[in-house]
């Protein structure tokens, strides 16, 4: 799965432009960011192996199939590698990797995304991280302590919502604008842009970390 593909120049453009209108509006200083996935899950194909192996040893013995135990051997091992190898396919391997796993990956690698991008090194700590991961299908919104001081964690909910709909559906680019858009509502109620306004400190460019 590559970032490339979920994202044309136009697509990428669209990000920047409502990354844009939102700052205008307030006091935040919002970073998007994209990642293909923020873990590498290698339980996923042994546990995948494990499932395919016993389901076709049930089916064996549910349906009596007569075969000798080098034979039941065999299939076990072809099905174990043949679930191996469809834990490959996104889905399959978001399934074994268990949602607890893929949270949990998506908030540590949005939070190295915090810290490698400035965010916590704005004038006024109102940095927010908008962050997507594309395997997991998780999406993470971090604000620094000038935002956090101020704002739930349950603020970002419908911003997190918008983004995460854009990942299942295919379309993160979308999901992206509709989120910074939500963010720049919620910052705007809460950190109006005033005349003493910091200058754009941090980029509004969509970013892709390996």
């Amino acid at each position: 799965m590559r970032v490339e593909r979920f994202f044309s120049p136009e697509a990428r453009a669209s990000v920047e432009r409502a990354v844009a209108a939102a700052e205008a509006r307030s006091l935040g200083q919002i970073v998007p960011v994209v990642v293909a996935r923020s873990a590498s899950y290698h339980e996923a194909p042994f546990a995948a192996a494990l499932f395919a192996g016993a389901l076709a040893t049930a089916v064996v013995l549910l349906f009596r199939v007569p075969v000798t135990l080098r034979e039941l051997a065999v299939l076990q091992a072809a099905a174990a590698g043949l679930g191996a190898l469809l834990a490959r396919v996104p889905a399959v391997e978001r399934f074994f990797a268990g949602d607890a796993a893929l949270a949990a990956a998506a908030q540590a690698r949005a939070l190295r995304a915090f810290h490698a991008h400035g965010l916590h090194r704005t004038s006024r700590g109102t940095g927010v991280l908008v962050f997507a991961s594309l395997l997991e299908r998780r999406a993470v919104i971090l604000g620094d302590h000038g935002i956090h001081e101020k704002m739930k964690e349950g603020e970002w909910q419908k911003a997190i919502e918008a983004l995460v709909a854009g990942l299942r559906r295919g379309d993160p680019a979308a999901g992206f604008v509709a989120a910074v858009a939500v963010c720049g509502d919620r910052l705007a109620e809460h950190f109006p842009r005033d005349g003493s306004a910091p200058v754009n400190e941090l980029p509004d460019d969509l970013r892709s970390d390996e």
